[in-house]
């Protein structure tokens, strides 16, 4: 079997699991679990082990192909702005971490998973006071299922404080 082949089989196989445990909903703790388990399982640290020094195999199912999986399953912004029928026809300034597009009618969306909408909240108000004229600043949050964010009076606070800010916070599912 050559090397590609391999590594292909195990990322298929550990994304369908993935999929199967709600990996992007598992604590560090427990993502360290599986790492560890699947290190030493033989069809895949094993095979892995074939093809690759054995001390970089966590790190490849960590930083390689956990982490793809994590990114492909993010939501995507222009999806969401689709969905939720807001026309961006053209989009005139794209920022990363967060993730934003400022369209051509100065209107600034960002996505942001529910951990760091404090960074977000702060990025958008900086982009939207450096930006100047913005007719909307919305931020859509994301994973928010867990922890303190069940708590609706949390999501409140957070929404009241981004209303100071001139922001308007979607909550989504």
């Amino acid at each position: 079997m050559k090397v590609d082949d391999i590594k292909h089989e195990i990322r298929e196989a550990l994304y369908k699991y993935a999929d199967e445990i709600d990996w992007l909903h598992l604590t560090i703790s427990q993502r360290k679990q599986y790492y560890e388990v699947w290190t030493s399982d033989p069809n895949i640290g094993g095979k892995l082990e074939k093809i690759m020094d054995s001390s970089r195999v966590r790190v490849y199912l960590k930083d390689t192909i956990m982490k793809s999986y994590s990114s492909k399953q993010k939501p995507d912004l222009k999806r969401i702005l689709q969905l939720h029928s807001i026309s961006c026809d053209h989009i005139s300034q794209v920022f990363t971490k967060p993730q934003a597009f400022l369209c051509d009618n100065n209107q600034l969306y960002t996505l942001s998973t529910a951990k760091d909408w404090r960074t977000s909240m702060l990025s958008a108000f900086e982009r939207a006071y450096e930006i100047k004229n913005i007719n909307r600043n919305i931020i859509f949050i994301t994973d928010h299922t867990q922890g303190r964010f069940i708590d609706k009076s949390y999501r409140d606070m957070i929404s009241i404080a981004a209303k100071k800010l001139d922001i308007i916070i979607y909550w989504l599912n």
